[in-house]
């Protein structure tokens, strides 16, 4: 997809009219082909009918949970979502970019913060995958084709990731044992310094490890600077 070319294609689906118009608004001044929807029905139908580039979707969506619906598109469809909601709780955000979420936006936001996170987002959509093969440290092996973590020897059930956190690991694990600052990381994630959703991703990353027992393969803070990822049993000092 190159949108410099082709007009990508956004669905907003906010229940709330005048909040649909206002995006509506922002999105076209960009130059995108926007659709506005207020159900999960609508919504599924539009992206069987057209081939859909981001969705904007807010969580309160009456009957329906906004949460299952983004699970269902990062199923069903090749769109990145980004979560614009009311809901500003930590645990919220969490759940929403584990979700699969590529972004989570509360109300109310800056409208120019808004679309630098959707070109943010498209960007790194229009990228693609990498290659198959990404990077290993000590028996792990991250697979960004399926954007899951394996140990060579098979002694561990593969972890899988969602796309933003298997980009973040890749970047980790690249560098092992060398701290990789928190501005690398929001670059990589085309987001300024300052956003913490980079630590909720990793927080994230950090609990599918645990949850899945891989315990030798840690993810270190460092304070005040980032983070680096260390294989237990290893030498801790950083080379860089």
């Amino acid at each position: 997809m190159d949108s410099l070319v082709t007009p990508t294609r956004v669905v907003v689906v906010e229940d709330d009219a005048r909040m649909a118009r206002a995006l509506e608004r922002y999105l076209r001044r960009e130059g995108h082909l926007v659709t506005h929807v207020s159900s999960g029905a609508v919504l599924r139908q539009v992206c069987r009918e057209n081939e859909v580039d981001l969705v904007l979707l807010d969580l309160n969506l009456g009957s329906e949970d906004g949460l299952d619906l983004a699970r269902e598109l990062l199923r069903s469809t090749r769109a990145a979502v980004i979560i614009v909601t009311g809901r500003d709780d930590l645990q919220d955000r969490i759940t929403g970019l584990d979700a699969g979420a590529d972004d989570y936006v509360t109300k109310p936001f800056d409208p120019e913060e808004l679309l630098a996170r959707v070109r943010a987002v498209l960007r790194r959509h229009s990228l693609g995958p990498p290659p198959r093969a990404c990077a290993r440290v000590g028996p792990y092996v991250l697979e960004r084709d399926d954007m899951t973590l394996a140990r060579e020897d098979g002694d561990a059930v593969p972890v899988r990731f969602t796309e933003t956190q298997a980009r973040i690991l890749l970047l980790l694990m690249q560098n092992p044992g060398r701290t990789v600052t928190r501005e690398a990381l929001c670059s990589r994630e085309a987001k300024p310094a300052e956003d913490r959703s980079v630590d909720v991703h990793v927080a994230n990353i950090r609990r599918k490890l645990r949850e899945s027992g891989v315990d030798d393969l840690a993810i270190l803070p460092v304070r005040g600077v980032g983070y680096r990822i260390h294989l237990r049993g290893a030498s801790t000092a950083d080379p860089s």
